[in-house]
C-alpha cells in the first residue's frame, strides 16, 4: 500500500527540501531554519500547463499573420513607462517595497481605472479598510472593483471564475495583498513561508496564462530590502517591481528589476499626496536647487534607464577628530566614494584621506549610474577647496583608477535634458561632441577633459 502523506523537512528561506532534518541549509547557509511539513500525495503538487494538447509549434515567419497581443494603459503614465508600455495581458507583476511605502495604495488607484474588472483578493485587510483607502484616494469615482477577503487562494480564484462568467464586457484584472498571506489547501505549511509562496505563486502563474488575465502580487521584503520567500517566485513571475521611498518624505521611486517584456533599471516617480499617489511629470526637478550653489555641491546628469535625470551631489570634507577617518555615503555606494576619494588622495596629491567625507544626494534617489563618479570628485573637492562650481553646470563621466575620465553610455540623452532644462555648461569625456549634432553644439556650451587633474584645475582654480 502506497503511503499518502509523508514528512519532509524545507528551508523556510530558500525552499531547500530534504527527507531528513538539517541543522544548516545545504543550499543557502542559513541555521535553524529547517520547517518540517506533511505533504499529502494523493493531490498532485504538479501545476498543469495552460497549453493545449492540440496546440503546435507556430513559426516565426507566421508570427506576424497572428494577431499581436496589444498592451494595455493602466491609466499612469509613471507605471507604463516602468512596466515597458503598459501592461500586458496574461502577465504576472510582483511589487515589492517596505510597509507603508504606497503598494496597496497605487494598486487601489489602479482598480479605479475603467479599462479594467478589478479583482482584489486581500489577505491581510478587510472590506472596510480597503474602502476606507479608496474613499481617500478617489471618493469621487464611481468606477467599481470587487473585493475578496480570503486567506484561501484556491476559493478566491474560483470565486472570481464564477464572476468572470457574469462580467466579460471589460478586460479583467487580479490583485493579490500579499503573497505572504496566502495559502492553498493541500500543503500543511503555515503562510508565508517558502512552500507555501512559492505553490501559491505557480497558482498564479498557471491562473494568469490560462485566463490571459493579468495579475499583480503584492509581496514583503526582509530587513536586506530583498523579497521574502524563495527567489524562486523572482524566476516565476514576469516582471520584479521594487517601490522605494522614505517615510520621512513623500517622494517614491518604483524601480524595475525584471522586465521580460521591456527594458530592465527603469524607474517612475511619484509623490505621497493626501489623495494618494501622484505621477511626477518632471523628476529632474526635484532633485537639485537650481537657484543657490555653495562649495561642495555639482549638479550630475545620470540615466535611471531610459531617464536622463539632473540630480545634486552635495559633499562635507571635514578634518577627522578620530585615527580613522569617517566615510558616510546617502544614496551612493560607499565603496564608489571610496574609490573617488582614493584617485584624489592617490593620483591627483589631494590629502582628503585625513578627513571625513559624507556625501549626500539631494531629494533621497539611489543612483548605480557609473557617470556619477566625476560629479561626487568635483563635488568632495569643492567642498575641500571651499570653492564654488558656477551654476547651470552640470558633469558625468566615469572616473578610472588611472586619474582619466572615461566615457559613459547614451551621451545625447543626457545632453538633450541639460538643454531642455536650460543649462549653460556640460562638463563630459573627451570626444563625446564628435557623436553630437551641431545644432546641440550651439545651445550649450560643452568642455571635453581626458583627465580628472585638468578638470578640477580648470572649475575650481
Amino acid at each position: 500500500m502506497k503511503q499518502k502523506k509523508v514528512d519532509v523537512f524545507i528551508c523556510d528561506i530558500c525552499g531547500y527540501e530534504n527527507i531528513k532534518w538539517f541543522g544548516k541549509c545545504p543550499q543557502c547557509g542559513e541555521w535553524n531554519s529547517s520547517k518540517k511539513i506533511t505533504i499529502d500525495k494523493s493531490v498532485s503538487k504538479i501545476v498543469s500547463s495552460p497549453l493545449k494538447d492540440n496546440d503546435d509549434f507556430i513559426s516565426s515567419s507566421e508570427f506576424g499573420k497572428t494577431k499581436r497581443t496589444d498592451r494595455l494603459s493602466s491609466g499612469s503614465e509613471q507605471l507604463n513607462r516602468v512596466l515597458g508600455g503598459g501592461i500586458v495581458p496574461g502577465s504576472v507583476i510582483l511589487i515589492g517595497g517596505d510597509p507603508g511605502v504606497g503598494k496597496s495604495t497605487i494598486l487601489t488607484q489602479l482598480c479605479l481605472s475603467e479599462k479594467f474588472r478589478s479583482f482584489y483578493i486581500s489577505g491581510e485587510e478587510s472590506f472596510e479598510q480597503i474602502m476606507l483607502r479608496r474613499d481617500r484616494v478617489s471618493s469621487e469615482s464611481k468606477h467599481e472593483f470587487f473585493i475578496l477577503s480570503s486567506m484561501n487562494l484556491e476559493y478566491a480564484l474560483k470565486t472570481m471564475e464564477k464572476k468572470l462568467a457574469e462580467e466579460q464586457d471589460i478586460q479583467p484584472l487580479l490583485i493579490v495583498d500579499s503573497i505572504q498571506t496566502m495559502k492553498v489547501e493541500n500543503n500543511s505549511s503555515l503562510p508565508g513561508g517558502a512552500v507555501q509562496i512559492r505553490e501559491c505563486t505557480s497558482r498564479l502563474v498557471e491562473f494568469a496564462k490560462s485566463k490571459k488575465i493579468p495579475v499583480f502580487i503584492v509581496a514583503h521584503i526582509t530587513k536586506g530590502g530583498q523579497i521574502a520567500g524563495p527567489k524562486l517566485i523572482e524566476h516565476l513571475v514576469d516582471v520584479v517591481l521594487y517601490f522605494e521611498g522614505d517615510k520621512d518624505t513623500d517622494l517614491r521611486i518604483m524601480r524595475s528589476n525584471k522586465n521580460r517584456f521591456g527594458p530592465t533599471n527603469e524607474i517612475g516617480v511619484f509623490e505621497m499626496k493626501e489623495k494618494g499617489l501622484q505621477e511626477v511629470s518632471d523628476p529632474s526637478e526635484r532633485f537639485y536647487d537650481r537657484e543657490y550653489s555653495l562649495p561642495g555641491n555639482a549638479l550630475a546628469t545620470v540615466l535611471e534607464g531610459s531617464t536622463p535625470i539632473i540630480t545634486e551631489v552635495q559633499s562635507l570634507v571635514v578634518r577627522t577628530q578620530f585615527s580613522a577617518p569617517k566615510r558616510l555615503s546617502k544614496g551612493l555606494d560607499i565603496e564608489r566614494v571610496s574609490l573617488v576619494t582614493a584617485v584624489l588622495s592617490k593620483r591627483l596629491s589631494i590629502p582628503v584621506e585625513a578627513h571625513d567625507i559624507y556625501v549626500n544626494l539631494l531629494g533621497g534617489i539611489k543612483i548605480k549610474d557609473p557617470a556619477v563618479e566625476l560629479p561626487l570628485a568635483v563635488a568632495i573637492y569643492s567642498s575641500f577647496a571651499d570653492k564654488v562650481i558656477p551654476p547651470l553646470t552640470s558633469f558625468f563621466g566615469e572616473i578610472g583608477l588611472d586619474g582619466k575620465i572615461r566615457p559613459v553610455s547614451y551621451p545625447e540623452k543626457r545632453i538633450t535634458e541639460l538643454m531642455r532644462l536650460g543649462f549653460k555648461t556640460a562638463v563630459v569625456p573627451f570626444g563625446i561632441s564628435k557623436k553630437l549634432d551641431s545644432d546641440i553644439l550651439k545651445n550649450l556650451e560643452i568642455i571635453e577633459f581626458k583627465f580628472l587633474r585638468d578638470a578640477l584645475q580648470y572649475f575650481l582654480k
